[in-house]
């Protein structure tokens, strides 16, 4: 879902590089009711800390402090080349704690990372410590900066990263169904996911739409699916690999309505 972001400005930030990183914190506290909220208020005192969002456990809203743009103030010698988010809880919270009482609060925060991954064009990888901080693009904690992004160690070992992931690139882990899940953006903007289901036949989820087959005779799909936009067709291409090893290929119309998947290259069968 679209999040709504509720301006609340700070002037604790400083100027901002090229963004490659999408950087997951966890506050440390403001469990409250109205957690998100506090932080952000709490980001207006001259406190020499800040973040670019705060989100708590109320669906679809979200705080915003700093603009994407430039550096927040929250991991040291990595602020101008991240983009932060700060969310309510502690990192000592295990995954069970996380997936049972803040489940709307992990929803805001892969609507975020889908957000910030559109407009930014970070993609949704997650980073090992070593590729945070030599350069590569994803999204990472904030304890894989080390030393040099401030030290700290959240948000901790038992944040839910596969299913949080999962749902910013539009899958849903509670069923089980669907893997090696891919995201494209056509010229409209909206998002568009592909993905090989566990009975081998290749998904698609169009814009606002739910999950189903491209091609309901095909089967055996071993690797992909990888989905893209091309602009001077306006079309969706669907790209994966069937169990015979061959490269299979449907196409789409972007805009226009209805659902056509054509098979165009490769034999639809595995």
């Amino acid at each position: 879902m679209s999040l709504t972001r509720v301006w609340t400005p700070t002037s604790n930030y400083s100027s901002g590089g090229q963004k490659r990183l999408l950087c997951i914190h966890s506050m440390e506290g403001f469990t409250g009711a109205n957690g998100a909220y506090d932080c952000a208020k709490y980001f207006q005192g001259d406190v020499g800390a800040s973040s670019q969002v705060c989100i708590d456990n109320n669906r679809g809203k979200i705080w915003e402090c700093v603009d994407r743009g430039y550096g927040s103030w929250t991991q040291c010698q990595y602020n101008s080349v991240s983009v932060s988010m700060e969310q309510s809880g502690y990192a000592s919270w295990s995954r069970d704690y996380w997936l049972t009482n803040r489940s709307n609060q992990l929803h805001n925060v892969a609507d975020w990372i889908a957000e910030e991954s559109r407009k930014l064009g970070i993609p949704i990888k997650r980073l090992s410590a070593s590729e945070a901080q030599g350069g590569s693009w994803g999204i990472c904690s904030h304890s894989d900066l080390g030393p040099q992004g401030c030290g700290h160690g959240d948000p901790g070992a038992g944040w839910p990263w596969d299913v949080v992931l999962d749902w910013a690139k539009g899958g849903s882990s509670a069923t089980g169904g669907e893997f090696m899940a891919a995201s494209t953006a056509d010229g409209a903007g909206r998002l568009w996911h592909a993905c090989i289901w566990t009975d081998g036949k290749v998904n698609v989820k169009p814009p606002d739409q739910p999950w189903r087959a491209v091609d309901m005779s095909q089967s055996g799909a071993k690797g992909g699916a990888d989905i893209s936009y091309v602009p001077k067709d306006d079309m969706i291409v669907i790209t994966y690999i069937n169990g015979a090893g061959n490269v299979c290929t449907y196409h789409q119309p972007a805009t226009g309505g209805g659902f056509t998947f054509t098979n165009r290259g490769g034999e639809a069968k595995g």
